[in-house]
């Protein structure tokens, strides 16, 4: 494991993993292919209400996908996950007093339980930094 940071937030990153930013946002992603976690920030001065959250995961928000209430670290939020067009998709919209993100992991529908303990570990490693 190797720790990644951002300006705001750090994970852990696993072996056989690796980290970087890319168009913006923060990308951790398995070697051998399978799937990717992809992280995007939002610093909010004002700080990041229920309301924004919601916004971000409106349009899961009447869909026939279950919503999941969730709280990892220092963030909570809201966690989905579906299928469509034979990928496996699981979304992420977590906040906290002043940070919005939005996190996906993505890969092929028959690889979809592969990287999922991998996947929550990292999420589950998440600090925010001062």
């Amino acid at each position: 494991m190797r720790k990644y940071s951002t300006k705001y937030w750090s994970v852990n990153v696993p072996t056989l993993w690796d980290a970087e930013f890319s168009d913006g946002a923060d990308v951790i992603y398995d070697n051998k292919g399978v799937g990717e976690l992809i992280i995007s920030t939002l610093y909010d001065e004002q700080g990041v209400s229920d309301e924004q959250l919601e916004a971000m995961a409106a349009e899961h928000l009447n869909s026939s996908v279950e919503l999941e209430d969730i709280d990892i670290g220092d963030f909570s939020g809201i966690c989905v996950s579906y299928s469509k067009d034979s990928e496996y998709w699981c979304e992420w919209y977590l906040r906290t007093s002043n940070i919005l993100l939005f996190a996906s992991y993505n890969c092929d529908e028959e690889n979809a339980e592969e990287d999922e303990d991998v996947v929550e570990s990292i999420l589950e490693s998440i600090e925010l930094l001062n």
